[in-house]
């Protein structure tokens, strides 16, 4: 896969070493995914409250889209399917007020089949 070369005066084991590398490029792909799956690069915030609310936000968005992909991984389903493929399919699904009682829309079939694989169940109030 080829050598890393790095100089440095901590003395710590090369292990330890490619173990912060490797949190470096985990710390890029958030920032990615902030940018393209989140959409969180652009911030239109015309105040200090606007823009701390607005880090909030994205900073609670970018835990879930981790808790997404762990899921994924954890049931071996990342080949299959990214996070941004589950918001895709989940965002199809709605909950409708209908007089007094709240009910939800018709589930595609790919979108209750993935809550299936992924054991998750919406459905109970």
């Amino acid at each position: 896969m080829g050598k890393i070369s790095v100089v440095t005066d901590l003395n710590v084991s090369g292990e330890v070493i490619y173990d912060m590398l490797k949190t470096g490029v985990d710390i890029e792909q958030a920032y990615d995914s902030l940018k393209n799956t989140i959409h969180a690069d652009r911030t239109y915030v015309r105040d200090d409250y606007q823009m701390q609310g607005w880090m909030f936000v994205n900073f609670i968005s970018l835990m879930l889209h981790y808790r997404v992909f762990n899921l994924l991984r954890k049931r071996g389903m990342l080949r299959h399917y990214s996070p941004r493929d589950m918001i895709e399919h989940l965002e199809r699904i709605s909950r409708l007020r209908i007089g007094d009682e709240w009910k939800y829309s018709e589930i595609p079939k790919k979108s209750r089949k993935i809550m299936e694989e992924l054991d998750l169940h919406i459905m109970q109030n």
